[in-house]
C-alpha cells in the first residue's frame, strides 16, 4: 500500500501532466532482440489515480500522471535497443500499453474489456504481450501500486476497500481485489520459463519481506524494494529508469541509491536489494540458527521469541529480519547466519524514520497510541547494526496485543504456513 499525507481531493477533470498519442500504433518486433525490455506494471485502478492538492508544491497532482511524466524524462537517456513499456490500468479506463521513448509516449494497444490488474492472469498476459512484441535478451519488471507484504486472505473479491488485504495490486473496479504472491510467482513462471527476469523493482509498500522474496526466487534474479511503507509519489523515475537499464553487474545500486536519496515530506525510505540465488542458502542458515536458538512454542505460550523493541514495518507481522536474529540467536549462531544474509542482501540503506500509518505503538506506560509524526517509532530505534532492510514473520504472545491485533496475528499465523519459506526456514519445526 502506497501511503501519502495529502488531504484535499480535487476535481478529477483537471488536466493531466502528460498526453499519450491515442491513435494506436501496432508494434513491429525488431528483427534482432533488444538489450533489455522493462515492463512497468502500473496497477492504478485505485486511489493512486485520484487528484490531490500538494500543499508543499502548491499544486494539484495525480500520482499516475506524475510518475509517467518522470518516466518520459528518464527515457531520453535510453537507446533504441532499450524498450520501456507500460501496462496502464487506471480508474474508469480500459487497460492499455504505452511505449515510452525519447521523452514521448505512444499508445500501442488498448484492451476492449475491463481487466483486473490485481489478477495474476492479467499480469501474465501483459508480460507475454511485451515479450512477443518487444523481444529482448533480458527483461525487467516494475510493480507499481499498492502492496501489503506477504499477507494472504482467502476471499478473492470483496465490495469494500477496507476488507482484509492481499499482497499486491489493489483494483477497485466492481469490488476490491488483491493479488497473492504465490499466484504472482506461478504466473511469472509460466511466462518466463527458464529465463527469469533480471529484476523486480517493487514501487509499493512492504514488498521486501523474505517470505515473498523466497516465493519469487525462481522468476527473478534480484528484488529491489522497501520493507516499509512508501510515499504515494513513489520512485524518482527520471533517475531510476536509466539506472535499471544499466548492464553492469551492480546495476541495482544506482537505482536504489536514487530512490533512497529522495525524501518526501521530510521522510526517508528504507530500501534493500535481494539476490534470489542466495535465498536457498539463507533459508538453510535461518533454519539452523532458529532451531538451535529458539525454543518451539508450547501450549501455554510462555516461550515466544523475544520481540522487545524490535524494528518492525507497518504492523507486527513484519519484523526486521536482521534485528530479529541479532536479538534471538547466540553470538556464534548470528555470525554464521549473517554471512548468508549478507550474500542474499548485497545492498541496503536504512532510514531512521519513514512515512507510516500502520500498527499500534505503546508508550512507557504501556498505553497504546496510533502512529503520527509526533509519536512515530518510539518503541524501537533503527541503527546500522540492527537494520537488515528485509522483514520476516514472527509469532507473538497475543495477550500483549489489542483485541484487533490479536485477531490479525492469529489469522496470519494460519496464513504463513501457505508460504514456501515456512518450511524452508524451519517455522514448522518451531510450531509457528
Amino acid at each position: 500500500m502506497k501511503h501519502f499525507l495529502i488531504f484535499i481531493i480535487c476535481v478529477l477533470s483537471l488536466s493531466a501532466c502528460h498526453k499519450d498519442k491515442h491513435e494506436e500504433t501496432t508494434p513491429k518486433p525488431d528483427s534482432l532482440p533488444a538489450n533489455m525490455t522493462l515492463l512497468v506494471y502500473l496497477a492504478g485502478d485505485n486511489n493512486l489515480d485520484d487528484n490531490y492538492y500538494d500543499y508543499e508544491e502548491g499544486r494539484t497532482i495525480n500520482f499516475v500522471d506524475e510518475d509517467i511524466s518522470q518516466m518520459m524524462k528518464g527515457s531520453s537517456q535510453l537507446t533504441s535497443k532499450q524498450h520501456l513499456i507500460l501496462f496502464v490500468d487506471r480508474k474508469g479506463e480500459k487497460p492499455y500499453f504505452l511505449h515510452i521513448a525519447n521523452g514521448d509516449t505512444t499508445r500501442m494497444y488498448t484492451y476492449d474489456t475491463e481487466l483486473k490488474s490485481s489478477d495474476a492472469a492479467t499480469l501474465a498476459m501483459a508480460l507475454r504481450w511485451v515479450k512477443e512484441n518487444y523481444p529482448a535478451d533480458s527483461y525487467g519488471l516494475s510493480l507499481w501500486g499498492h502492496a501489503d507484504g506477504w499477507t494472504i486472505s482467502k476471499a478473492r473479491t470483496t465490495q469494500h476497500a477496507a476488507a482484509p488485504r492481499k499482497a499486491y495490486g489493489q483494483d477497485t473496479t466492481n469490488g476490491t481485489m488483491w493479488m497473492e504472491i504465490p499466484d504472482m510467482a506461478k504466473a511469472l513462471k509460466e511466462v518466463c520459463g527458464d529465463q527469469p527476469l533480471r529484476f523486480i523493482f517493487a514501487d509499493c509498500c512492504c514488498f521486501q519481506c523474505v517470505e515473498s522474496a523466497y516465493e519469487l526466487r525462481k522468476v527473478t534474479d534480484y528484488i529491489i524494494a522497501s520493507p516499509a511503507e512508501i510515499p504515494g509519489e513513489g520512485a524518482p523515475y527520471d533517475m531510476v529508469i536509466p539506472a535499471l537499464f544499466d548492464s553492469s553487474d551492480k546495476f541495482y545500486e544506482a537505482a536504489a541509491d536514487a530512490y533512497h536519496a529522495q525524501t518526501s515530506y521530510g521522510y526517508g525510505e528504507p530500501l534493500s536489494v535481494v539476490k534470489t540465488s542466495e535465498l536457498e542458502n539463507l533459508a538453510q542458515a535461518t533454519k539452523a540458527a532458529l532451531t538451535q536458538c529458539v525454543e518451539p512454542l508450547n501450549s501455554n505460550g510462555t516461550n515466544y521469541p523475544k520481540l522487545d523493541s524490535l524494528i518492525y514495518y507497518y504492523n507486527h507481522c513484519l519484523y526486521d529480519m536482521n534485528d530479529f536474529m541479532l536479538l534471538n540467536a547466540t553470538t556464534d549462531a548470528y555470525i554464521l547466519w549473517k554471512k548468508s544474509f549478507d550474500k542474499a542482501v548485497p545492498w541496503k540503506k536504512m532510514a531512521t524514520v519513514w512515512m507510516s500509518s500502520g500498527g499500534y505503538y505503546y508508550d512507557e506506560r504501556h498505553v497504546p497510541f496510533t502512529n503520527s509524526s509526533e509519536t512515530q517509532f518510539r518503541d524501537f530505534k533503527v541503527t546500522e547494526e540492527r537494520y537488515g532492510g528485509i522483514s520476516m514473520f514472527s509469532p507473538q504472545n497475543t495477550s500483549t496485543l489489542l483485541a484487533r491485533d490479536k485477531q490479525y496475528q492469529e489469522k496470519q499465523r494460519k496464513n504463513i504456513s501457505q508460504m514456501q519459506w515456512f518450511t524452508a526456514a524451519g517455522y514448522d519445526v518451531l510450531g509457528w
